[in-house]
């Protein structure tokens, strides 16, 4: 009877002994886990935490800090590249923002030039690795001055209610769809070689200045409806399927479809 006590003891020692060693295995395993884990885990906090600040100087009263936010921003781009269309999106949503022009306040002026480099550079596809590919292009009710947009893929690039001075889409490229409607032009406008292999609509819209669509590609006819020209001119050039019908040479021209 002892000896089966003895057998059950040693047994119950060496099933302890093994559970022993199976749990520190595992606290082990599970420090070696979280070492692993902690260094990820903090990464996504900085970046999280660099974001915010960045984000944050965009809302700050004083330029200077507005300024050091796009500078940031860039830089978070340049080295996560998860994060470019988060970058594009937030630069969109600044240059909604209302702004008077011409130029009231020149600092200002400065940092959405400075915003808009930082929008084209990603979007030129010659930028080689600096190009990003985004499903949307929200500047609805956007302020542009000069944008340099050529070479760029404007992707579901919605343009509604812009105002865009000295607008440069020469050869720049409109994958899914092209949104002006109620546009407003000014300044020379250049859509020499755009290539638009989908819908495309400028109804509504302005042009107050000279504008050329001349080679540009439309594989579907494109909607000019109820756009008007302010001072039509020789210089000008529109697709073929419209032309401009002015009362006299200083009057208002309006954009009509030609009838086959």
């Amino acid at each position: 009877m002892m000896v089966g006590v003895h057998v059950v003891a040693a047994l119950a020692g060496v099933a302890l002994g093994i559970g022993a060693v199976y749990v520190a295995r595992m606290v082990i395993e599970g420090v070696r886990r979280d070492r692993r884990e902690r260094p990820e885990q903090i990464a996504v906090g900085r970046r999280r935490e660099r974001w915010e600040r960045a984000a944050g100087k965009l809302e700050s009263e004083a330029a200077a800090e507005r300024l050091e936010g796009f500078a940031e921003l860039d830089q978070y781009g340049r080295e996560d590249a998860d994060a470019h269309e988060d970058v594009i999106e937030l630069t969109c949503a600044y240059l909604r923002r209302p702004f008077l022009f011409p130029v009231e306040d020149e600092e200002e002026f400065a940092i959405r030039l400075v915003a808009q480099s930082l929008l084209t550079r990603h979007l030129r596809r010659s930028g080689g690795p600096e190009f990003r590919e985004v499903e949307e292009l929200e500047l609805q009710d956007a302020v542009l001055v000069e944008p340099d947009f050529a070479d760029c893929d404007l992707v579901g690039a919605d343009f509604r209610d812009a105002a865009i001075v000295g607008g440069n889409f020469r050869r720049a490229r409109f994958p899914r769809f092209a949104n002006f409607d109620r546009a407003h032009f000014t300044g020379d406008t250049d859509f020499r070689e755009a290539s638009f292999p989908h819908y495309a609509s400028f109804s509504g819209a302005l042009f107050a200045g000279t504008i050329t669509f001349a080679d540009a590609d439309f594989s579907e006819v494109p909607d000019f409806s109820d756009a008007r020209v302010e001072r039509p001119g020789d210089a000008d050039s529109w697709p073929s399927s419209w032309y401009v019908q002015a009362a006299s040479p200083v009057a208002q021209g309006r954009l009509l479809p030609r009838k086959d």
